[in-house]
């Protein structure tokens, strides 16, 4: 991709914020409501948008934090929330949603009935389960697969930075970058993708520059362009100077 980017795609936890029960960097937010302003003035400028593994309602709320125009992905690509309209767009290999119903009772009736772990409320279309102790984090890759049986052969299990996500098959942050390529006519090579987590991986495959913040992990840094010296909302920042978004828009708008 030569010049600027069209849209910047940032994870949340773990990259625009430190992560659950963390405070949130206001500086930054209102900086990148800056740079979403600035764009909807200049729409040659880039403007900034969300791809999370959150409920919808959570991104809905940190995209009005930046004055987001632009549809952001929701939990983990299983659709779009679109500002315009106020539609929630599921993506439409999602199904009826009885395979992560069915998820949700078996892990409901063991893993959680036994305390080992909590899920994340909100989600619709999929599930984040949390170790109690987080200490027990890298566990829940095989808790999970034996609370899910011969269900593993329909859902994805996707490890994000605190939890491990259960998808329906076929769904992943990538998928939603296609959908919202499709829905915006924004290719995936004029995006520049930022995350930290292995369930960023298949959106940062997908986009034309990727950048990361300092603790993402390895196979991320393997994947990217840059890895910023600094993490999550520094890392963020810096990222965006490197790849000339922060200067480029100070100096058209000037």
């Amino acid at each position: 991709m030569t010049g600027h980017p069209r849209l910047i795609l940032l994870d949340i936890d773990g990259t625009l914020t430190d992560g659950e029960t963390r405070g949130l960097d206001l500086e930054l937010l209102a900086s990148l409501a800056d740079l979403n302003r600035r764009a909807r003035r200049r729409p040659e400028l880039p403007a900034v948008t969300l791809c999370s593994g959150r409920p919808p309602a959570y991104v809905e709320a940190i995209l009005q934090a930046i004055d987001g125009h632009m549809p952001a992905v929701f939990e983990n690509g299983c659709g779009l929330y679109v500002p315009a309209g106020y539609g929630f767009l599921p993506h439409p290999a999602i199904g009826d949603g009885s395979v992560i119903e069915e998820a949700a009772e078996r892990v409901r009736a063991t893993l959680v009935a036994s305390d080992r772990v909590f899920l994340q409320p909100g989600k619709l279309f999929s599930l984040s389960i949390f170790a109690r102790d987080p200490a027990d984090k890298p566990h829940l890759l095989a808790w999970t697969r034996a609370a899910l049986g011969p269900l593993c052969s329909r859902v994805e299990l996707i490890y994000a930075a605190s939890c491990l996500n259960v998808m329906p098959r076929g769904i992943d942050k990538g998928a939603g970058v296609a959908l919202l390529a499709s829905h915006t006519g924004i290719r995936p090579e004029e995006i520049l993708g930022v995350g930290d987590a292995d369930n960023d991986l298949a959106f940062l495959a997908r986009v034309g520059r990727r950048g990361a913040p300092a603790n993402a992990n390895e196979r991320v840094k393997a994947l990217v362009d840059y890895v910023s010296p600094y993490a999550t909302g520094q890392g963020v920042r810096d990222v965006l100077r490197h790849f000339g978004v922060l200067d480029a828009t100070k100096t058209a708008s000037a």
